[in-house]
């Protein structure tokens, strides 16, 4: 899958790399059900991410090309999860769903809600943003960041085996859902407050990096240089991931006292 996503643009070649780390660490620990989950996310999210640009739209710092430091950032945390639960933590697999379910909502979120027919806004201030600004959030977005976790929880659920996955499908689902959105906002409001943001001093044209813009460096108008947007996603899956080992053992009570992937 990494050498797939390398030779379709959709990898830098460090990026492959990290994929295929990441990859394998998720199928040994994690199994088929967090490989599948793994893949769904990825393959989807470089889906929508080679849409055309929409006029006035914040352009992404990398492209649509995952290198190495998007992958960790977005794969890692559920790849650390499970390797955890090898070492015995019982909520590892629920840690592993709500990272990815977080990593898939934000994506969504962010390639579908540009296209929105409202502007979006501040989830902090509440104030109009340019559509792709870190921050700026949307009904349409929230939408997609729903959909985006449901599809890693469905597959997640679908891959278990029949005699895990009776009874247990509504509690993975809803697992997914609320780790995806919470960490879906962890990711907006770090994106508004903390993340370094420039603006061009002869234009006021906002950039999420630093550079030249008309010629002169960008300044930095908010935020702390070194939280880039690769950070934010990182405190995104984070946040996923101890949501979705909250919500597993806070859904447990109506479905026994059984783990997403097995017996406790």
């Amino acid at each position: 899958m990494a050498s797939l996503g390398w030779r379709r643009g959709a990898l830098t070649l460090d990026g492959a790399a990290a994929a295929a780390g990441i990859g394998a660490s998720t199928f040994v620990f994690g199994g088929l059900r967090a490989s599948l989950s793994l893949i769904a996310f990825f393959v989807s999210g470089s889906a929508l991410s080679r849409r055309k640009a929409v006029a006035g739209e914040v352009a992404a710092v990398k492209g649509h090309r995952r290198d190495a430091v998007q992958v960790l950032a977005n794969g890692g945390v559920a790849a650390a999860a499970l390797a955890l639960g090898g070492a015995g933590w019982r909520r590892a697999e629920s840690a592993a769903l709500g990272a990815l379910a977080a990593a898939a909502a934000d994506t969504w979120a962010s390639e579908v809600g540009v296209r929105s027919s409202s502007p979006p806004r501040s989830v902090v201030t509440g104030e109009l943003m340019l559509p792709g600004a870190s921050g700026g959030v949307t009904p349409l977005g929230w939408g997609a960041a729903a959909g985006g976790a449901l599809v890693v929880g469905a597959v997640w659920a679908l891959a278990s085996r029949p005699s895990e996955r009776n009874g247990r499908s509504g509690r993975v689902l809803g697992v997914a859902l609320v780790a995806g959105l919470v960490g879906s906002l962890a990711d907006s409001v770090a994106g508004a407050t903390i993340q370094g943001s420039y603006q061009c001093a002869a234009c006021q044209a906002v950039a999420e990096s630093p550079g030249l813009h008309c010629g002169v460096p960008v300044q930095l108008v908010r935020g702390y240089s070194w939280i880039t947007n690769d950070v934010v996603n990182g405190i995104g899956t984070v946040a996923g991931a101890l949501t979705g080992a909250w919500a597993d053992a806070r859904l447990k009570r109506g479905g026994g006292r059984r783990r997403l992937g097995g017996a406790d």
